[in-house]
């Protein structure tokens, strides 16, 4: 279990012990109790594991009291869930108890949320729940914009048993806990010079599939908290950190809106902006467009449009699908708790070499340090072979119990190549794809990514610190679900 779930347990600890019971009870009456029991777990190893479920809000459906439903819309830049109580199943007395109802929903809300919440995209590279993770956003601070989130008025839905009220994250409210810096820095500009005037704001339309920067595909823009825009050759054009700190923290460092229809449009990026088309896309999480050099020069060139990055105006165009959807939580019931209690187990004794298990907000995470391949190229060495025959043990064992899916992380070290170093990542993670798809997993459940020397574990100027640094992760992945259960 890591730290956040820990913390989650400890804030509601009262209401998960309260109703362990109930869990208890569930698990005995459809006789997966038993299943367990029979597979080696033990009461106290299924408790902690029902004790889990709770804290990541996925008990029984037939058995919960609540339930929540939850939104992003990146164009309002709000984060909506819609919570719903069945005051009879949580033993509520009405009209008497509607106080009462209130103050367990506002009680509940942070365990129902957050693992919604924590999906979302902080940057190119992390969701929130990294953050909260690296300890760049903590737990108490994030639970006290949940707190005092909108909130409109409770009432009954359709003459039943069941309590709604809607509460509303404003996006801007996590963004301003994040911007650190206190003076904007400019960018060097460039020798090369074209021809340009001043504009008012700048406009990057990247609507559609665009190709990924150093891979072989096409994806969407995803938004994010923070995007960064690059050009063509890998130059960093705007990031939040060149943004005045005050503009950053109260309307974030863009805005994202539709094509058509939006007077935001003309509130942030004035009347007469700079449009440009963005070529690709880059980032682990595709958040980030790519402009073309020509575009960057026109921004760099006059002063005035460098001034117009100081003050955020910038909108980035993408698709409705983009802007507005549910949001989606990996699926962690009892089954899934218990399977991460068989992998600790199995990683204590007889383990595996030089590889790591740990769980975090999207799954279980194997870390293989020290991954050795031939010099500067993607093929394994032969005596890596054991140590991927027996993960893939361990996954086809996990597959056979639950719906999950692969995702492969490849990491080297820093040794100031950025461009190649990304591309010998993403190379490394597909031949630990392949391999472990020779060992009879589908291919088809991977995706793999690569971020070269960007996440270091350890210090690049020491030879044992570079070796952490190569390192590949293994994200076992539970399906997804839009409904939280208490």
């Amino acid at each position: 279990m890591n730290a956040f779930n820990k913390k989650i347990i400890a804030v509601s600890g009262a209401v998960c012990l309260s109703f362990c019971a109930a869990f208890t009870a569930f698990a005995q009456e459809d006789g997966s109790y038993e299943q367990f029991i029979a597979e080696g777990y033990t009461y106290d190893e299924i408790r902690e594991a029902e004790q889990s479920a709770a804290a990541s809000a996925d008990i029984s459906a037939q058995k919960s009291y609540m339930t929540s439903t939850s939104r992003v819309d990146w164009s309002r830049a709000t984060f909506t869930s819609d919570v719903t109580l069945d005051v009879v199943k949580a033993g509520i007395p009405m009209p008497s108890g509607k106080s009462v109802s209130m103050n367990r929903i506002q009680m509940e809300l942070p365990v129902l949320v957050k693992d919604p919440l924590l999906s979302l995209y902080a940057d190119d590279t992390r969701t929130i729940g990294d953050l909260i993770l690296e300890g760049s956003l903590t737990l108490d601070a994030l639970t006290r914009i949940i707190d005092d989130s909108k909130k409109t008025p409770p009432y009954f839905v359709d003459a039943s048993n069941k309590l709604k009220t809607t509460h509303t994250i404003s996006l801007s409210d996590i963004g301003s806990l994040l911007v650190r810096h206190h003076t904007p820095y400019v960018q060097e500009k460039p020798i090369d010079r074209i021809s340009s005037r001043a504009y008012t704001g700048i406009v990057i339309d990247a609507r559609g599939t665009l190709p990924v920067q150093g891979e072989h595909i096409k994806s969407e823009v995803s938004p994010c908290l923070f995007p960064k825009i690059w050009n063509e050759d890998m130059t960093l054009v705007y990031e939040r950190n060149m943004v005045n700190p005050e503009v950053a923290k109260k309307s974030g460092i863009v805005d994202y809106l539709p094509g058509q229809g939006s007077n935001k449009k003309t509130q942030r990026a004035g009347s007469d902006p700079l449009w440009i088309t963005a070529r690709k896309v880059y980032g682990v999480n595709r958040c980030d467009p790519v402009i073309s050099y020509e575009d960057y020069l026109r921004i760099t060139t006059v002063p005035q449009n460098l001034e117009l990055l100081k003050q955020g105006k910038v909108v980035i165009l993408l698709d409705a699908s983009e802007l507005s959807h549910g949001v989606t939580s990996p699926r962690k019931d009892v089954r899934y708790w218990l399977t991460f209690t068989s992998l600790k187990k199995y990683m204590e004794d007889p383990g595996i070499p030089e590889t790591e298990i740990d769980e975090r907000h999207e799954g279980y995470y194997f870390t293989m340090d020290n991954l050795r391949f031939i010099a500067d190229s993607a093929e394994l060495l032969p005596q890596e072979k054991p140590r991927i025959s027996e993960i893939a043990t361990q996954l086809k064992s996990m597959l056979a119990k639950g719906d999950y899916t692969i995702r492969i992380n490849g990491h080297t070290a820093d040794v100031n190549k950025p461009n190649g170093q990304q591309t010998l990542s993403l190379q490394r993670a597909e031949a630990i794809v392949n391999a472990l798809a020779a060992e009879g997993i589908s291919k088809d459940l991977f995706t793999w990514y690569g971020y070269g020397g960007t996440m270091p574990v350890a210090d690049n100027n020491t030879a044992q610190g570079r070796a952490q640094n190569r390192r590949v992760e293994i994200v076992v992945m539970p399906r997804g679900t839009e409904i939280q259960y208490r």
